[in-house]
């Protein structure tokens, strides 16, 4: 009786594979870290939210500032939820009315700027406290 040697008995071999050639190249990669670099934490959106809800009105003058902050900080939180799939029936609610503040332009009556900036941060704290209860971004402390 013959006994098989060991390519035998475990069949073909399959070939060799190439050698390993990284996914990107190098200018991509540093492109990518430097962009990660300029990601906003979710803390810095936290205090965004306090700039407003907090006990002190912001300033007038800082309005258009804090503005511009709030609007892209919802797109950054639209686009975590939209990344990860979030398709939780609350989150998706919060995603309408995020959709529909940023077409907003401010108001010039700086009342209803103020009270634009307010609706705008709850919204964000809302939508960031739901994020966190769906385990779609961590929570903040």
């Amino acid at each position: 009786m013959h006994s098989p040697t060991l390519p035998e008995a475990y069949g073909p071999q399959a070939p060799l594979a190439g050698p390993w050639t990284p996914p990107m190249d190098t200018a991509s990669l540093a492109r990518i870290a430097c962009l990660l670099r300029d990601v906003k934490p979710l803390e810095a959106i936290v205090d965004d939210v306090g700039d407003v809800l907090g006990e002190q009105n912001p300033r007038e003058s800082e309005f258009g500032d804090i503005a511009e902050r709030l609007r892209a900080d919802l797109i950054r939180l639209v686009a975590i939820a939209h990344a990860a799939g979030d398709t939780d029936a609350q989150v998706c609610r919060l995603l309408q009315r995020a959709h529909t503040l940023r077409s907003e332009a401010l108001p010039d009556d700086s009342r209803q700027a103020l009270g634009y900036l307010r609706c705008t941060a709850g919204l964000i704290n809302d939508l960031l406290e739901r994020l966190a209860e769906t385990r779609t971004v961590k929570e903040i402390v």
